[in-house]
């Protein structure tokens, strides 16, 4: 992308105040409270009589991965004869393009901003795993989900530019799909991930271990665990009793390493090591050609901050990937601590590496 870089919009960003007002329990409550009503919606997928969540302006499409995977998003186009920058939003583990996260970052694109909108459900969640039986792998072949997305956004007449923004799994998979793209460039646009992680095989062990009730990330793993359950049952519902128990010998149990190595290893036949090494950012970010910023929380109860240290000595300096480790923000709740901040930073950026025509 000639006369931008990394360092020029970092230092602009980075200009934008960053004022937490609200106690913390407000802001917490602020960006998880809405996702609660639609929990029923990533677990159990599609459903006609379901609700629509998103306004008629936006289409359900189904597109394929760059492995043929089919994918289910909404696409939001303007149709007015003007060419307009494109922008890719994917949500993160046990969620959908349904979350309130996603559908609000998708509006604000499409309504206020003037981009034209794709948002995605992930293989193996919401309507894309009615679709298919390929499991997640947390961020390899998500990587892959991000730049079909991105083909089929940019493949459109009416679009310039594809960015792409993506949270917790997502941002591993946006990651992933930077790194990708330097064979597949599809994305071309800047690409944003929010609360992020170095090591897939650090985070599957981190989730398939209770932590005890005073620790902080207890909430969240339970969180976790009851939504895994509810796709227990329902898995038990289709009777799918084989994969039922790679989720766990019994109810609310969870064994997310068990998972891959007995689901998603053989599925993509590859070993168990191999899908963590090509799922995990810390294995490839020195060599990212594309820009991506990275937004992390030093009080990230889900994905630890030494992940982000990890992140910054694997990456050896890399210009193309610039992190930032702010002292609050929870896991993917920026939007509840400073919804100002988040909101420029998020248009600011995206807006840097879009092509606008004149």
């Amino acid at each position: 992308m000639p006369g931008k870089s990394m360092r020029e919009i970092g230092e602009r960003l980075r200009e934008v105040p960053f004022s937490p007002r609200r106690p913390r329990f407000l802001a917490l409550a602020d960006a998880y409270a809405p996702d609660f009503s639609r929990i029923s919606m990533d677990i159990l997928g599609s459903r006609p009589d379901g609700p629509h969540p998103y306004p008629d302006t936006f289409e359900k499409v189904v597109f394929p991965s760059l492995d043929d995977t089919p994918l289910v998003g909404v696409l939001g186009l303007h149709h007015d004869g003007r060419k307009r920058p494109g922008v890719v939003f994917c949500h993160g583990f046990h969620g959908s393009k349904n979350k309130n996260y996603i559908m609000e970052a998708s509006l604000k694109a499409f309504q206020e901003w003037d981009y034209n909108v794709l948002a995605l459900d992930l293989r193996d969640f919401g309507e894309s795993r009615d679709l298919s039986h390929a499991p997640s792998t947390g961020g390899w072949k998500e990587g892959q989900d991000i730049l079909g997305a991105c083909r089929f956004l940019g493949g459109m007449e009416e679009v310039t530019t594809v960015g792409a923004v993506g949270y917790s799994l997502g941002a591993s998979a946006v990651l992933n799909a930077a790194h990708q793209n330097d064979l597949y460039s599809h994305i071309t646009g800047g690409v944003l991930a929010w609360s992020g992680f170095a090591s897939m095989e650090h985070i599957m062990a981190r989730f398939s271990r209770r932590p005890p009730v005073s620790d902080p990330f207890f909430p969240y793993y339970a969180v976790f665990v009851l939504l895994t359950e509810i796709r227990r049952l329902e898995m038990m519902r289709r009777g799918n009793e084989e994969m039922v128990s790679t989720l766990g010998d019994r109810p609310f149990s969870p064994d997310f390493r068990r998972y891959v190595r007995e689901v998603v290893a053989p599925h993509y036949r590859k070993s168990e090591e191999a899908i963590y090494a090509l799922s995990s950012p810390r294995n490839f970010v020195a060599r990212l050609e594309h820009p991506v910023l990275l937004v992390h929380a030093l009080d990230d109860p889900v994905c630890p901050v030494e992940e982000m240290e990890e992140l910054r000595k694997a990456a050896r300096g890399n210009p193309n990937l610039d992190i930032w480790v702010l002292p609050t923000g929870s896991h993917c709740a920026f939007m509840g601590f400073d919804e100002e901040w988040y909101w420029s930073v998020m248009r600011g950026f995206l807006d840097y590496w879009a092509d606008r025509p004149r």
